[in-house]
């Protein structure tokens, strides 16, 4: 949900439909697969903010190129882009190749001697999530109401008139490209850190027809249809 929320952001309420997404929820992945220990648990504190800045960073990268192109065109260069990516990490002993990466240990929440929550309890895991679920949604909600998304929203209904009112229509699509990007990141971190395993075929061209079939379910352009296609997908 918290990857289909990223999306939306993109396609529902900026006009930009990727189908490259899953590019930065395998670098969140990956970000926690190559910082964790081998011999003993990795901090949350650490490798959660880590993985979102790489995913962002990334995707602000990626984004320079690719916001400047629109319809099927952004399609098929965030698909090239992506493309990309899955075969660094499929190809390169950089992301171990095909094997993928296993973690003996889930992070640890520790902050001095206390330990808030326990991540090796799987309860704890679904209550963290669904507390971070919650979090980017409220934080979307808040984006959207506020003159910058309302901006995003201009430039999605007529991205010429938005341009000639004197919005810099460029840096605002790069700044919700690399905002999805980063939220993106936070999907792809939950999800290692839920299965202890990451592989390539967390970038595949696959997984981003996947979230883009929760946006087509849920309704593209909405909040609540992007958590209600999720769970209706998975």
């Amino acid at each position: 949900a918290i990857f289909a929320l990223s999306l939306d952001l993109l396609g529902g309420y900026t006009g930009l439909v990727s189908f490259g997404h899953a590019a930065f929820y395998g670098v969140g992945a990956y970000t926690l697969g190559l910082m964790a220990p081998k011999y003993e648990a990795a901090s949350l504190w650490l490798t959660l903010p880590a993985a979102m800045l790489a995913a962002g960073a990334a995707a602000l990268v990626v984004g320079v190129f690719v916001v400047r192109v629109k319809g099927i065109y952004f399609i098929m260069v965030t698909l090239a882009f992506a493309q990309m990516f899955y075969f660094v990490f499929h190809d390169t002993k950089f992301g171990r190749g095909s094997d993928g990466i296993s973690m003996n240990f889930k992070p640890v929440a520790a902050i001095g001697g206390f330990t808030p929550f326990d991540l090796s309890n799987t309860t704890h895991v679904y209550y963290v999530v669904f507390v971070l679920l919650v979090a980017v949604f409220v934080f979307l909600r808040t984006v959207l109401r506020s003159p910058f998304g309302r901006a995003l929203q201009g430039i999605r209904s007529n991205e010429h008139r938005m341009r000639s009112l004197g919005f810099p229509v460029y840096w605002y699509k790069l700044a919700s490209f690399t905002l999805a990007g980063a939220l993106a990141g936070l999907a792809g971190y939950l999800s290692a850190l839920q299965f202890g395993f990451v592989n390539p075929e967390l970038l595949s061209w696959h997984q981003s027809g996947n979230v883009l079939l929760m946006l087509i379910l849920g309704g593209v352009g909405s909040l609540y249809g992007a958590v209600v296609g999720a769970f209706a997908f998975v």
